[in-house]
């Protein structure tokens, strides 16, 4: 059965990097198939290439993950291949927390190596994911056991990212606070935040505060109930929060970046 290798990293696609990755799988495991992800993922920032993986992972299908995001190469992090339940069922990477909330939406990890086997050496000090990490996903690719490229690894050892606040409390009058942050926005300028969509269920307006504005929208249920211009929120593909503007950027509307605060304020479902 045909299997595919899923890339994503903060390569860019300026300079050669991807197509080494490219040219690296397809020689040791020509069969398989390389679906890339993103390579526009913002450079060294492990948190925002965790969140992509995230979203994607349960859409991928059977196959490995290799992703690379890390700022650590050469130092004494770890470089890792993690087996989930999946699918996809491996994960390969550095150990710096940027696989972990895939691996988690795949149902947690159970088995875990260290990539110390001269299958996937590391040849050049600046390059591990040329040297490392897709040999390594090549070769569980090509059906290779996890065992055949390292040690063992204690799971409780990964490095784990903390989860994106999200709190909510109750004003006087019954209304709730959500407070979260700005997790992701795309390139079309909608903000998706820290919150659950489903916190939405029922709920026909909010007041949204950001950066010091307050603004009262519509809850609405697509990007095409919003008047063009108009701000609204919704759950997102992704089933989180996400503030809009029809035919419009909410990033621009409200000003705000990834890791703002933002907090709704209405009647709302709970978080738990």
């Amino acid at each position: 059965m045909t299997t595919s290798v899923f890339l994503a990293t903060d390569y860019g696609l300026d300079d050669e990097f991807v197509g080494v990755l490219h040219a690296v799988i397809a020689r040791l495991a020509p069969d398989a198939r390389v679906i890339d992800l993103s390579h526009g993922i913002a450079p060294y920032d492990v948190t925002g290439g965790a969140a992509l993986l995230a979203r994607a992972a349960p859409h991928l299908g059977a196959g490995v993950v290799c992703a690379v995001v890390d700022p650590g190469v050469a130092s004494a992090r770890r470089s890792v291949a993690l087996e989930v339940p999946g699918p996809p069922r491996y994960l390969v990477g550095p150990d710096n927390g940027l696989l972990c909330w895939a691996a988690s939406v795949l149902g947690g990890v159970q088995r875990a190596v260290e990539l110390t086997s001269s299958a996937v050496a590391r040849r050049a000090s600046t390059f591990d994911g040329r040297d490392v990490f897709a040999p390594a996903a090549a070769r569980l690719a090509s059906g290779d056991t996890l065992e055949a490229l390292g040690a063992p690894l204690d799971v409780a050892s990964l490095v784990v990212l903390a989860d994106p606040p999200a709190a909510s409390r109750t004003l006087d009058d019954g209304r709730q606070v959500l407070t979260g942050i700005v997790q992701w926005i795309d390139r079309f300028g909608n903000v998706q935040l820290s919150l659950p969509g489903r916190v939405l269920a029922g709920a026909s307006t909010a007041g949204i505060v950001v950066r010091g504005v307050d603004a009262l929208v519509h809850v609405v249920g697509a990007y095409a109930d919003l008047e063009a211009g108009t701000p609204g929120l919704l759950c997102d593909a992704n089933d989180a929060v996400a503030l809009a503007v029809g035919q419009g950027s909410a990033e621009q509307h409200f000003g705000v970046a990834v890791g703002d605060q933002v907090d709704l304020v209405g009647d709302f479902g709970t978080l738990s």
